[in-house]
């Protein structure tokens, strides 16, 4: 390590060259090492105990779902190692040991059980620690464990990295080198030793999460009670019982509160009840509690309809969902896969990477139906607005009343010209106003043969004629 000697300032270099002043340095200013100050080879524990934080999954209903949620939701993501193919696209490789190992991590634990309790020891803690064995021929190691974030040490370098992680394996100290340990390690928001570990969800709810604790405890202990703390005092403020009274009137009270059929207590003088406790609406409880939930929400990132709410109509728990996945479930699954591609590559395999496959997300079908009907409107065929809009299920044309004969051909054809108008009242008026004067031209007419009388005809017949052409071009 290099050392650096402190120099005084230029103005006093020069006085002191011209010998005009005399300049001796502090003795604690003489020299400094530039570098980390960690201490090497001494182990430390995580400050925040992380089996306090552990046990709020129990205390916490709320936290304990928040958890699960996460866990749950993560470890049904599809889960890829990955590789570059020729082209630079990364393409899954089902058959590469890794992932092999990740489907059968070891003889106690399935995949998915593996990686819910891995999220599970992540969370609360912010450590998780997957240790592994030795490789074997593949170059996978043998098996992958989950280590206790309560039983990790970790002894660090003088740089502040980790040199070694002593884990207490019942009362025996394992001592493992960093390249066996996987640290899935949230930000943290300690200094100095504390940044060796990572800051969890429960440090920062600590004393809102101890509050809710003792408020259900306190709940707890007035449901078993059975009865209130109350006195029964005399209804006029001079009035006084003596004590031959006072213990008539306790014997009567206890037995009506202690039986639990019931019963009527004869009092020998007025008197009425005074509550000597707090009852929990007194200490806000229910509002208490309902923060408290608010609080794990707001930490955790699991919106509330989530959480249980209802509230929230069915709008609103749609944008939470999708909100949830974006911003809760994604970043957390992006952690993981960018320790465990650091793993993979500690292990030889430098051209691969870990990937959990998160969809993406749409619109909701509402949205998309709307956008179906814009796109027929501008002039899109149906078939292909819906197939658009992802409804790959639509059903055929003749399932919206459309024979399948009269489907036209190609989609991109142009389309088929517009009916022809249909006929008004008024249209049918003067067609039946045409025929009655042509009908009584004919029955006057007779054997007329007047050349007048049949230029008259002929007009009348031309007129219905016009009439009728539309009518008779519909039929063509």
């Amino acid at each position: 390590m290099s050392e650096i000697a402190t120099r005084a300032s230029l103005p006093i270099r020069v006085l002191r060259a011209l010998r005009v002043v005399t300049y001796a340095p502090p003795e604690q200013e003489a020299q400094f090492n530039a570098g980390s100050d960690f201490a090497a080879a001494v182990s430390v524990p995580t400050k925040y105990d992380p089996n306090r934080a552990r046990s709020a999954l129990l205390a916490n209903p709320w936290y304990f779902r928040a958890c699960r949620l996460k866990a749950e939701k993560a470890a049904a993501l599809p889960l890829e190692v990955q590789a570059q193919d020729t082209e630079g696209q990364w393409v899954a490789v089902p058959d590469h040991p890794l992932r092999l190992r990740l489907a059968s991590p070891n003889s106690g634990q399935t995949e998915l059980q593996f990686r819910q309790q891995l999220v599970t020891d992540y969370l609360p803690s912010g450590d998780a620690f997957i240790l592994g064995g030795p490789s074997d021929s593949t170059g996978a190691p043998a098996y992958l464990k989950l280590l206790e974030p309560a039983r990790v040490d970790i002894t660090p370098g003088r740089d502040g990295s980790p040199l070694a992680y002593d884990y207490d394996e019942g009362g025996t100290e394992r001592c493992y080198p960093p390249d066996a340990i996987a640290h899935l390690r949230a930000a943290s928001a300690g200094g100095d030793l504390e940044r060796l570990f990572g800051t969890g969800e429960v440090q920062p709810m600590d004393r809102d999460i101890d509050a809710d604790v003792k408020l259900a405890a306190q709940m707890a202990r007035k449901s078993g009670k059975g009865r209130p703390d109350a006195a029964y005092v005399p209804s006029k403020p001079d009035t006084v019982w003596g004590r031959p009274q006072v213990r008539d009137m306790q014997t009567q009270i206890d037995r009506v509160l202690t039986e639990q059929t019931g019963g009527v207590a004869v009092m020998s003088g007025a008197g009425k009840f005074e509550l000597l406790d707090w009852t929990v609406g007194d200490l806000g409880g229910i509002d208490a509690r309902k923060f408290t939930r608010e609080t794990v929400a707001a930490v955790t990132g699991v919106p509330p309809t989530m959480l249980g709410s209802q509230a929230a109509n069915y709008a609103t728990a749609e944008m939470e969902r999708i909100n949830f996945i974006e911003d809760t479930l994604r970043p957390l699954v992006r952690l993981i896969d960018d320790c465990l591609t650091d793993y993979a590559r500690r292990l030889g395999f430098v051209g691969v990477r870990v990937r959990h496959i998160v969809p993406e997300m749409q619109d909701s079908r509402t949205e998309r139906l709307k956008r179906v009907e814009q796109h027929i409107a501008h002039g899109m065929a149906p078939a292909d607005a819906y197939a658009f809009e992802g409804f790959d299920d639509a059903p055929e044309l003749a399932s919206f009343g459309i024979p399948a004969g009269d489907a036209p051909a190609d989609a991109d054809a142009d389309a088929p010209p517009p009916p022809a108008p249909g006929m008004s009242d008024d249209d049918r008026d003067d067609i039946r106003a045409q025929a009655q004067a042509l009908s009584a031209m004919l029955a006057d007419m007779e054997d007329d043969e007047d050349p007048a009388t049949v230029d008259d005809l002929v007009t009348e017949l031309a007129a219905l004629l016009d009439l009728l052409a539309p009518i008779l071009s519909e039929g063509e």
